[in-house]
């Protein structure tokens, strides 16, 4: 069995990618962060050969996944509220920030105890749900093995869709630049056609109009 050892700056990036999604599932920052950015530019590195596919689909997936049960045990811990009540966070924030969160999310805490598994699948493709779901998994009390469930098939459709497009859009650069240079020739030719045509056309136009002038 051969094991991928990629050059430095490959690794760096490739570990620099898996804790950015696993942050964006496991802390409530993840909100903000890029993660299907980042896994199109793992496809894009699986484009030019310098990451296997299956390392990237599974650092991926198992970055997300492993986020998202980081969150749910977070929110385990907490008693009430997605905001942390306590620490510095906690008591920077207003009671009434506290309180329209905790409205706003209810519906969807009630819809995940419905639906624990088809939500947690959902909300894989979705940004900023992978951030909040596994939380409001945690509020509605569904327990993180049933939670993973809807998580983890859904993790690896969406690395594998996400790698799978930046690899296509990376391998196509070059026909795509190929494609560029034959379009623009086609149309330097057309373009010069017609210019040609349309002089044509000016010329048989005008030279009626000489003959008339000239005097019988």
């Amino acid at each position: 069995m051969s094991m991928w050892t990629g050059d430095a700056p490959t690794v760096v990036a490739t570990v620099l990618v898996v804790v950015l999604l696993a942050a964006e599932a496991g802390l409530l920052i993840g909100v903000v962060l890029p993660a299907s950015s980042l896994v199109l530019g793992m496809g894009a590195l699986v484009g030019i050969s310098a990451v296997p596919p299956s390392v990237a689909v599974l650092s991926a997936a198992g970055a997300t996944v492993l986020g998202a049960a980081l969150g749910h045990r977070s929110a385990s811990r907490r008693a009430t509220g997605l905001l942390p009540r306590g620490g510095m966070l906690g008591r920077l924030l207003p009671t009434r920030i506290h309180t329209v969160t905790d409205r706003l999310t209810a519906l969807w805490v009630e819809a995940l105890g419905r639906r624990p598994i088809g939500a947690a699948a959902a909300a894989q493709f979705v940004a900023g749900a992978r951030t909040l779901a596994p939380r409001l998994a945690a509020q509605a009390g569904v327990p993180i093995t049933i939670m993973l469930r809807g998580t983890v098939p859904a993790a690896v459709l969406w690395a594998s869709t996400l790698v799978t497009v930046g690899a296509l859009a990376s391998a196509a650069l070059p026909f795509l630049g190929d494609a560029y240079a034959v379009l623009g020739v086609a149309l330097l030719v057309a373009t010069t056609g017609v210019l040609l045509r349309r002089r044509a056309v000016s010329r048989r136009a005008s030279a009626p109009r000489r003959m008339t002038a000239e005097p019988a």
